[in-house]
Order: C-alpha cells, then structure tokens, then sequence
C-alpha cells in the first residue's frame, strides 16, 4: 500500500502491462509531455524518455531502452522488483488467512 490506502500492486501490474501492449515506437512518434520540461523550461531533463526506455526493455529492445533514456537501468529493476516483492506480500496474506486443513 502507498499514498493513503492505494495498492500498488494493480497499478505496477497495469504499468507494466501497458509497456508489454504499447510499442516504443508509438510512444516514439507521440508528442513531446514532459512536465518538468515545461515548468522549469528544462532543455534536457534526466526523466524524458523514461517512458519510451520501458517500453522498449519491455519488449527486449535494451540496447533502444538504453538509448531512450540511460535511467532504465536503475526504473526497470525496480519496477519488476517492487511487483515481486508485493506479489509475495499478497501470498503470504492470502495463504495465512487461509484455515488450516
């Protein structure tokens, strides 16, 4: 859980679903959103392209991940990570509220 009861478990499942459906180059050929870049008039910022690089790891394009956006490298391990680790949360609770045969 996180930010006041919201599980985060679907929303990492949701995220990573969406970079498994979405190719990179849609995301590639999109309009440029980066809102750091456009409040603080940031030429490059350290974020943009986060989200093309984990389109592409996710469809094992690395080495156009890492072109995107070198962060991926740090964002996508932790991403899978934090998945497993609540996957194994929810487990445990599900087979410890489960009664004893």
């Amino acid at each position: 859980m996180f930010a006041r009861g919201i599980p985060r478990l679907p929303l990492l499942l949701l995220a990573i679903a969406a970079f498994c459906l979405i190719p990179p180059e849609v995301l590639a050929r999109g309009p440029h959103l980066c809102l750091w870049s456009w409040i603080f008039h940031l030429r490059a910022c350290p974020a943009c392209g986060s989200t093309r690089a984990l389109a592409a790891f996710f469809h094992g394009q690395f080495g156009r991940a890492l072109a995107f956006n070198r962060n991926v490298i740090v964002t996508a391990p932790v991403l899978l990570g934090l998945t497993v680790l609540d996957s194994l949360r929810l487990a445990r609770r599900v087979f410890a509220a489960r009664p004893a045969a």
